[in-house]
């Protein structure tokens, strides 16, 4: 499967899922390191995902750790940018076959 359509395809699967998001709030207390590990198999390490996989999660990882350590709740979206990342990184390790 093309990278780019799962990232497209992954997008897409976030924004339908927003509004249920949104009606059932987020919590940002709890712990990132196991929320991440929920979402996809970090500490499995690269030698067991496909190369490019493994850099997308680390980006999408980065990308949500940035967002969980900032202040500002950008007009109260930070939730649903976090669980649109969670949504990516499933769609990461389905599509990996875990």
């Amino acid at each position: 499967m093309n990278l780019r359509k799962l990232v497209m395809g992954a997008a897409v699967l976030s924004l339908l899922a927003m509004p249920m998001a949104a009606m059932a709030g987020f919590d940002l207390t709890v712990n990132i390191g196991a929320d991440d590990q929920a979402h996809f198999d970090f500490n499995g390490g690269p030698s067991h995902h496909t190369p490019m996989i493994w850099k997308a999660a680390k980006q999408l990882q980065n990308a949500k750790h940035t967002l969980w350590k900032a202040r500002d709740d950008f007009h109260g979206h930070k939730g649903d940018a976090i669980q649109a990342i969670d949504a990516a990184l499933d769609q990461l390790r389905i599509c990996e076959g875990q």
